[in-house]
């Protein structure tokens, strides 16, 4: 039981730091990326899945301030491939 709560919670706080994430790139930055802030979070929550550092990826893309080339930064630094290029390393 308490294991689904910590899982539980778990995801309302990934959940919640994709919505920050997607009011930055889809709705502020209109990155275009992402065709809709659904397939924002859907993409976002499936980063957190592969290993991203989500919480580290939104708190970078609101520094990036909408410059196209930092907020890629942030996607090779907190990304999935981040995750991967550690593992090999």
């Amino acid at each position: 039981m308490i294991l689904f709560f910590l899982l539980a919670c778990g995801a309302a706080a990934e959940k919640e730091t994709c919505e920050l994430l997607c009011d930055e790139v889809y709705q502020t930055c209109e990155y275009g990326a992402y065709p809709s802030y659904e397939s924002c979070l859907q993409g976002c929550e499936y980063q957190g899945e592969e290993g991203a550092d989500t919480r580290a990826l939104q708190k970078c893309i609101a520094k990036a301030e909408c410059d196209t080339f930092a907020i890629l930064e942030c996607e090779h630094k907190y990304g999935p491939d981040a995750v991967e290029q550690e593992a090999t390393e």
